[in-house]
């Protein structure tokens, strides 16, 4: 029994010290962000993206691997490659970005954050029934729900908490630290709770929704194929009567960004729940691909998207991690 709470006491000991050196890191990388100031900040988040590029191969494997059955032939392997490498760049800018708006001066990050279709979120909210905003990882998707609070909406943001306890910690830190309002997925009963009060409150809640659900999903076509989707927005609508409005922001070329608030999902409730949620979102998805190829390189296409079919898993929707610290690491584990 001693050694058992040794044991526990010495992982307790490892996280809190693992949890205080990555928020050493962090802190000081908002303060070097924020010295050096926005432009130089994107410049560095510039170069940071080619590095991740050029150094992580398994990743840019990811990225060519699903533009490949998205796009499939319509690309040639010279514009999938030029596109890899843009995504990269903005993958890193807008990560740089993210952690100097975790800084004193975000405000001057977030002025160059324009909204275009707020007509489209006001006669929404009209309903008095609230308002979900479905939305996905394209652009600095994080600041959406800064922008709009500081716009005077009660817009919050639903999260997932990392798999990590120093993880967790970390995220939470930094949605403070950026002015998020949100509220976590688990524990469900909580969320549900949480989220039927926003709503109920003519809030508008906003969820990322472009993500492969492993289980419980609902199958609707993604860039022509079989895309397992959660139904969680599908089912609040139809539970609260609540407007569904895309929302999405983008990267301009001159780096400033642009919140895109599009025409509410059209739906009509029927005796059939089931198809209701999968006729509904569908309707978001479609919205999500729409912006997708607009905007290609600024979606990160890292998520095995398809990999979650109607039959089973789908070996050619994901690439194996043939990575040398991966090769240890199973070598390791099959010696104990």
């Amino acid at each position: 029994m001693l050694k058992k709470n040794n044991v526990s006491n010495s992982s307790t000991l490892l996280e809190k010290t693992v949890t205080l050196v990555y928020l050493s890191i962090i802190y000081l990388m908002i303060f070097i962000t924020n010295l050096i100031g926005f432009k130089n900040t994107l410049s560095l988040g510039n170069f940071t993206g080619n590095l991740l590029y050029y150094f992580s191969r398994y990743r840019r494997s990811k990225i060519l691997h699903n533009l490949g059955l998205a796009y499939g032939n319509k690309l040639s392997k010279k514009e999938k490659v030029v596109l890899s490498r843009k995504i990269s760049q903005y993958l890193g800018k807008g990560f740089a970005e993210f952690i100097f708006c975790a800084g004193p001066f975000k405000k001057r990050a977030l002025k160059n954050i324009s909204v275009e279709g707020i007509e489209n979120l006001d006669v929404a909210l009209k309903s008095g029934k609230g308002v979900i905003a479905v939305s996905a990882h394209i652009g600095n998707y994080s600041l959406i729900g800064t922008k709009f609070s500081m716009l005077g909406y009660n817009f919050v943001t639903v999260f997932r908490d990392l798999k990590t306890k120093a993880g967790s910690i970390i995220y939470s830190k930094l949605r403070k630290l950026i002015q998020l309002p949100s509220i976590p997925t688990l524990p469900e009963k909580h969320f549900y709770k949480n989220a039927l009060k926003i709503l109920r409150k003519n809030g508008i809640l906003c969820l990322i929704a472009d993500e492969n659900k492993r289980r419980g999903g609902v199958f609707v076509n993604f860039f022509g194929r079989k895309a397992s989707t959660a139904p969680g927005p599908a089912g609040l609508a139809l539970r609260t009567g609540a407007r569904i409005i895309p929302v999405f922001m983008v990267r301009n070329s001159d780096d400033s960004q642009k919140i895109i608030i599009g025409e509410e999902i059209k739906w009509q409730k029927t005796d059939d729940s089931e198809n209701d949620i999968k006729n509904i979102t569908a309707g978001f998805t479609a919205a999500i691909e729409n912006c997708v190829k607009a905007y290609p390189d600024q979606w990160p296409w890292t998520n095995f998207r398809w990999r979650t079919q109607p039959e089973g898993q789908s070996d050619e929707a994901k690439i194996k991690n043939k990575s040398l610290f991966k090769k240890i690491k199973k070598k390791i584990k099959k010696s104990f």
